[in-house]
């Protein structure tokens, strides 16, 4: 799994770089993220670019990383959103859920 960390002044972006947002990497993206998110304190942006498709666990995984801003107070921002991507998460009403950009 390739993912690149942009830290900014007032943001931190976790741009993934792969196809998949899937069973085979949910896992390990779990566990970079709850070590990410839990140093980071300012806004916190997930940047799906390179996403193509997404399945449940990779849900699991953005609903993870929104209940960690929520518990710091915070709205996670999903950027970049390819169409198939956001129509499973409309599908699974979790657009509501996230700020997506």
């Amino acid at each position: 799994m390739k993912f690149e960390i942009d830290k900014q002044k007032d943001k931190t972006i976790f741009r993934l770089e792969s196809k998949s947002l899937d069973h085979s990497i949910a896992a390990e993206l779990k566990t970079e993220l709850v070590f990410l998110q839990k140093e980071v304190e300012n806004q916190f942006v997930i940047d799906l670019r390179d996403v193509m498709k997404c399945d449940s666990s990779g849900l699991s995984v953005l609903l993870l990383s929104e209940r960690l801003e929520r518990e710091k107070g915070k709205k996670l921002i999903i950027k970049n959103v390819n169409p198939a991507v956001r129509n499973l998460m409309e599908i699974a009403r979790l657009d509501r859920l996230f700020d997506m950009k």
